[in-house]
């Protein structure tokens, strides 16, 4: 089980806002976290399809095949600066 920050927008996508915990095979990688994601939260998920979210695995950007351990510090980290609420509204998310 992995545990996963959610910032800024992505908290409303949620309900009841919360940080996510999702269960993640032995070896998984970013690219399995985010199809579980996909499945549970297609919103969420269609952002981080599009890379519009990234992944901070440990305070690192990850990429889709970085590996992940129960231990990570695992968050979703969408656009802090630039953009609106209405860019997002525009583009359909």
């Amino acid at each position: 089980m992995v545990k996963i920050k959610l910032f800024g927008v992505l908290k409303t996508m949620v309900p009841g806002g919360k940080d996510l915990e999702m269960e993640i095979p032995a070896g998984g990688q970013v690219r399995d976290l985010v199809h579980s994601i996909q499945g549970e939260y297609p919103q969420v998920g269609e952002l981080l399809d599009k890379k519009k979210v990234l992944v901070s695995v440990n305070q690192e950007i990850a990429h889709w095949d970085t590996v992940l351990e129960e231990a990570d510090e695992i968050a979703l980290l969408p656009p802090f600066a630039g953009g609106s609420c209405a860019t997002w509204a525009r583009e359909g998310v």
